[in-house]
Formats: C-alpha cells, structure tokens, sequence
C-alpha cells in the first residue's frame, strides 16, 4: 500500500508541477508571515484574524496532501472549508466593526448546540449529557438571541457574494456527495453506457482544484495586509504566476 501511494505522489507531483510549485512557494511566504504577526490579543479583530488565517493555511495545507493521492473529492471539501474561515477573514477585513460581533456570535452556536442536544431521542445519548449539565441549563443556553452569522452572510459582507454563489457552491457538491459529483466514479463507454465504477486515486482534472487552493492563499494574504498591514507575498507577481498557469490549459 505504501509503494502504490508513493507512486501516486510521484505522479501527480510530476502531472501538476507547476501548479504545486506555486501553491508551495505562497504557502511557504504566508506561513513565514504568519509567525511574524503580532497580535494584540485583546483587539478582537486581531484575534480572530489571526486565528482564520492560520485556519485558512492549514486547510489549504490539507487539500495539497490530498491532492498528491489522488484524492480529489476529499481535497474540494477540505477547500470548502478553507473559504468559510477565508469569507470570516475577509468580511473582519472589509468590515473592522464586525469582528466584535463575530465573536459574540459564538453565544448563537451554544445555543444552536443546545437545541440539536434537546431533540436527542436515544436514551444512553441523553444520559451521557445528563450527567455534564441540567435540562434547566440547556434551556437557558437555547434561549440565547444572539445574532448568527452563516457563511453566505459572511461572503456578503466580505464582498465575495460571487465567489460564494460559484466557487463555493461546486466544492459543496462533493462535501454532500451530491449525484452531480459521484458520476466521477463512473466508468463509462463510447456511448455513454455505465460498465463500470472506480475509486480514488483520481489523477485527471486536478488543475481547476490547484488553483482554487492558491487562489484562496493569495485571497488570505490580501486580508492579512488588510487587518495588519503585513505584505506577505508579491500578490501581483503569483495572480500573474497563476494567470499563466490557466491560460496554459486553453492551449
């Protein structure tokens, strides 16, 4: 199993070198910034700046060993993730007065929590929490109206209402493994006839996933620069880089 992984790896490191080449080469400069930021950790849009930045690397960081096996849907749904802490990120950046309000929404997740453990039907399930805390809390914690933000709101106010109506909404077709997504499983003949299925590693058509991951990293930097006026790459320079890379493939 070992050998077949790494000549998995050594495929795809060879098919898409120049993409893996620039998503390191920007994720070696953001990660570098990232340890140099000084973070006034009673300034909320510091915190919390820092934080989905470093969430928004390390999910990127997870797609690029997902991608080196093969594993295509896997490494969408990881990037899926990236861009909700990437919309979090941007929206505090375009917006400072909304990151005290963020992180008070914290409350309306406790309370959203609160419900779902409530309508718990399974007896052993509902003692286990029984024992943590009393109905009489839960009920308190639920009754909570804190204001909730989900992650199209978060894109709204970040200015990335498109990128969410697009983007988004295609890596959340394998996060559900939506019907649109498994026909990737599917072997089929010269007329369209199912003969057959196939699982991962899927080698083909990584390209368009490459770049969504570098192009969150540069969509990160620019709210680091935002929020802590650190320039953490030549964000031209890798948009062009990238650029190249997409014209590349209409050729």
């Amino acid at each position: 199993m070992s050998e077949q992984f790494d000549e998995v790896r050594d495929t795809v490191r060879n098919q898409y070198l120049n993409w893996r080449e620039l998503l390191l080469q920007l994720n070696e400069q953001c990660v570098v910034t990232q340890h140099k930021l000084s973070i006034n950790v009673n300034e909320p849009r510091e915190l919390l700046g820092g934080a989905l930045f470093a969430r928004t690397l390390a999910s990127s960081q997870a797609a690029i060993l997902l991608l080196e096996y093969g594993l295509l849907a896997q490494a969408k749904t990881v990037l899926r993730s990236a861009l909700e802490s990437l919309f979090a990120l941007a929206a505090i950046e375009a917006k400072p007065a909304l990151a005290l309000k963020l992180a008070q929404s914290h409350e309306a997740n406790k309370a959203s929590l609160a419900d779902k453990i409530i309508q718990w039907e399974n007896p052993d399930l509902k003692a286990s929490i029984s024992a943590l805390i009393a109905e009489a809390e839960l009920d308190k914690i639920k009754s909570n109206q804190s204001e909730k933000f989900n992650t199209y709101q978060l894109a709204d106010h970040a200015g990335m209402k498109d990128y969410y109506l697009s983007t988004y909404v295609l890596l959340s077709f394998p996060a559900h493994a939506s019907v649109v997504d498994l026909i990737y499983h599917l072997i089929t003949d010269d007329y369209g006839n199912v003969i057959g299925l196939k699982n991962e590693p899927l080698l083909d058509k990584q390209e368009f996933t490459w770049a969504i991951a570098i192009e969150i990293q540069l969509l990160a930097a620019k709210a680091v620069k935002g929020i802590f006026g650190i320039n953490c790459v030549d964000i031209q320079a890798h948009e062009n880089a990238l650029r190249t890379l997409i014209a590349q493939l209409d050729n």
